[in-house]
């Protein structure tokens, strides 16, 4: 099969980019695939390119679609990508302009993969402007979320034409149960979805050996909960610091924070896989404090998956795998002190936060198993050729 991939970024970085990574590299051998990016950002080893196959640069791909102009050019270049390879199937990524989208569902048989809100929340991943989640479908209630009502006009436009675009693949991946009912209830047809969690590879058993620090790790930005976990350091009863390891808009005061904390934090920047591995391994807890609903939260699976118990907010697809009292804690989002005292407990019963991150890393042994995953998206490929050809 001639399988072609489309997403906005060649990356390292991200969820999403790892994610993508991980299934070109099992692809390779059993599909004929071709990766179309809309730009690269140079995070990506050269051997890591090698091991994923061939990829190309689409100049447009990563455009959001709020503008028009740029949009012809950009359709001349992925119509005249897809006549090139001649896909017998596209799988979509994170591409977010909705012209482009159609141009995709109308050239192949079409499955695309939502890995966040964008397609069913014109603002701010299904979060209020007060920071607590939201239950509201996408409508006109959702302007109360923008300064300038114009623009959130345009937004809501613009994420409605998004799911339109949606409703022209013939099968579309979630990651959760819980994004495939927030794409229900905006009216996506129930029968083409199909829920699938990204694989999360199973590292050699470590040795149990004491751990020194709780770990927040990913991109540090406001609806990640970041500022609120700054402030539960600041009530732990045990001495135990926090690692920081990630970037983004936050990470600037990042190293100030640590340099007056008293040793409460640890801030060591963005990190690659190996050296996040690590970081994981060594951590007694990891922290996923957000204040968003999290179609996922990926970096929660990975450190169970090394034997790392998760205190993760009651938020999005995150109570889906993380079962409280056996893989760790589920607190309130936004509730500091939930957060200190989850925490306080995992340090001071080291026993037992090494036999949660055991349960944790059994249950990602028994339901994300690479291949079995693989062969599940597998069928959904076949599914959508036949629906198309039908």
């Amino acid at each position: 099969m001639r399988l072609m991939h489309l997403h906005e970024r060649l990356s390292a970085r991200g969820g999403a980019e790892r994610h993508l990574l991980s299934l070109l590299k099992h692809q390779q051998g059993s599909y004929q695939t071709l990766l179309a990016v809309g730009f690269e950002d140079g995070s990506l080893p050269q051997i890591e390119q090698e091991a994923i196959g061939p990829w190309v640069r689409v100049k447009g791909l990563a455009r959001r679609g709020l503008r028009k102009r740029g949009e012809r050019a950009a359709l001349r270049r992925l119509s005249q990508a897809i006549e090139d390879f001649s896909p017998d199937l596209i799988h979509v990524h994170n591409l977010m302009d909705p012209a482009l989208l159609e141009l995709a569902a109308l050239a192949a048989p079409t499955v695309m993969t939502v890995q966040d809100h964008r397609l069913f929340c014109p603002g701010q991943g299904k979060m209020t402007p007060e920071g607590h989640p939201c239950a509201q479908p996408m409508g006109q209630v959702c302007l109360a979320c923008f300064d300038q009502p114009g623009y959130g006009e345009r937004m809501l436009d613009l994420t409605r034409g998004r799911l339109a675009a949606l409703g022209g693949m013939a099968r579309v991946v979630v990651l959760s149960r819980y994004m495939a009912r927030e794409l229900a209830q905006v009216g996506l047809d129930p029968q083409r979805i199909r829920v699938l969690p990204p694989p999360v590879d199973l590292p050699p058993a470590l040795p149990k050996t004491a751990r020194g620090y709780h770990l927040l790790a990913g991109r540090l930005v406001g609806r990640k909960g970041v500022l609120q976990a700054l402030e539960a350091t600041k009530l732990l009863r045990h001495p135990v610091p926090l690692r920081i390891a990630g970037d983004g808009p936050l990470a600037g005061g990042m190293t100030q924070a640590a340099q007056t904390s008293e040793g409460r934090l640890l801030f060591d920047g963005w990190a690659d896989r190996a050296r996040m591995n690590q970081f994981l391994s060594g951590a007694l807890s990891l922290w996923l404090p957000s204040l968003w609903a999290e179609p996922w939260g990926i970096v929660g699976l990975e450190a169970l998956a090394l034997g790392t118990p998760v205190v993760g907010t009651e938020v999005g697809g995150v109570p889906e795998w993380l079962l409280p009292d056996e893989h760790g804690y589920l607190v309130p989002p936004g509730d500091i002190k939930a957060l200190a005292r989850a925490a306080d407990t995992l340090a001071a019963d080291p026993d037992e936060a090494r036999r949660m991150g055991g349960a944790g890393r059994a249950w990602v042994a028994r339901h994300l198993q690479r291949d079995d995953l693989m062969e599940r998206l597998g069928e959904i490929y076949q599914q959508a050729i036949e629906r198309e050809a039908a």
